[in-house]
């Protein structure tokens, strides 16, 4: 199993620890978290993870698993709904839990930093994902939701994840939700995409397919002349250095390196849009003598990065996003002085973890 240092939390004879579970800080606020009774009449949300847990290790497909597998899975189901205490509020007089997927991901990521990378994003994942089987169809894009998901984590442990979703709860509509589970687990096939990431002819042809928000992935000739490094990290995390090693040859358009020449200190918002004004113009300036270059800030949201990739993409670059990573410990001790600790890890929970639909490439590097 990984070790996560969370190795018990699944006994050995694959029954759950509950004792040792429930005494999780993060795990003991679900059961003060109301669930609307007409979705899930079971109870709180500690009740309905209990049952999804239940629900996951009953299932002959879970049980199938190579062992780490399993384990991936047990932790997302044990988490999917972690972020619903934050989420939670009443709508109209009914209860609702808007994004708690999105921020049960971050809530993840945090607590589980420095675990194995890979296995801790496909949690990461899972959770983000659970609820997708049964809300695809309300997609903008529904193709490249199930696509993009494919990139990210295999979808037929999203629809198990979905599948115990469901019957770890209490609701007249269970097989109705069930019947959309299945049709995800066709309409991922009919894509492609449903054991397998969804295959394209080449990395331009992927770009292109969830940059132009197409129905269908066409074969497109690559006719990209330069490269665009989007560096992305929390600052501390050693982007300088990784640049120096792996691009020293091309130019930098630094943020860090602008706000010292432009002398504005950190936490000047109208000095950081001038700094980000000037550093647009440089980029559009190699862009424009079509001048490999590497954009050197935080870029941690992919609103961020996309607004860059918007700016640039006019001039049909190849864009490589780097993300990289090290431990809290690190980056404290690296930026102290600097920033202060509080907006470090602010910048941690605000992380939209990098993915293949944004870019030609992604490419992730955990340092220490």
């Amino acid at each position: 199993m990984p070790n996560f240092g969370l190795n018990d939390l699944l006994k050995p004879n694959l029954e759950p620890n509950w004792e040792k579970i429930d005494q999780l800080p993060l795990f003991a606020n679900l059961y003060n978290c109301p669930q609307d009774a007409q979705y899930h009449a079971e109870g709180n949300v500690g009740i309905h993870t209990r049952m999804v847990v239940e629900a996951l290790l009953a299932l002959p497909e879970w049980q199938s698993l190579p062992e780490t597998d399993r384990y991936v899975l047990f932790l997302s189901a044990l988490l999917h709904d972690i972020a619903k205490p934050l989420c939670t509020s009443i709508e109209d007089g009914r209860i609702v839990s808007p994004r708690h997927a999105k921020v049960g991901e971050k809530i993840v990521r945090e607590w589980l930093w420095d675990a194995d990378f890979d296995l801790r994003e496909t949690i990461c994942s899972l959770v983000r994902l659970h609820g997708l089987p049964l809300w695809v169809l309300e997609k903008p894009n529904p193709h490249a939701a199930v696509i993009a998901a494919s990139l990210r984590v295999p979808n037929h442990w999203v629809a198990l994840l979905a599948k115990a979703d469901v019957l770890g709860r209490t609701c007249h509509d269970q097989n109705e939700l069930l019947e959309r589970i299945g049709f995800f687990e066709e309409f991922c096939r009919e894509n492609e995409c449903y054991e397998q990431p969804k295959l394209f002819e080449n990395n331009h042809s992927r770009f292109k397919y969830f940059y132009t928000n197409a129905t269908y992935p066409a074969v497109l000739y690559d006719d990209t002349r330069f490269k665009v490094v989007l560096m992305s990290g929390i600052a501390g995390a050693g982007k300088d250095t990784y640049i120096q090693t792996h691009y020293p040859h091309l130019p930098v358009v630094s943020l860090d390196d602008l706000r010292r020449q432009m002398k504005v200190k950190y936490g000047d918002e109208k000095g950081q849009g001038l700094v980000i004004q000037q550093a647009k113009k440089l980029a559009k300036t190699y862009a424009a003598h079509q001048q490999s270059f590497v954009w050197n800030s935080t870029n941690l949201t992919k609103d961020m990065r996309s607004r860059l990739i918007g700016l640039l993409e006019v001039y049909n670059p190849q864009f490589e996003v780097v993300y990289i990573e090290t431990s809290m410990d690190n980056i404290v001790q690296r930026r102290k002085g600097d920033i202060p600790q509080n907006a470090l890890y602010k910048m941690q929970r605000s992380l939209d973890m990098p993915q293949l639909d944004e870019a030609h490439e992604v490419i992730y590097n955990r340092n220490g």
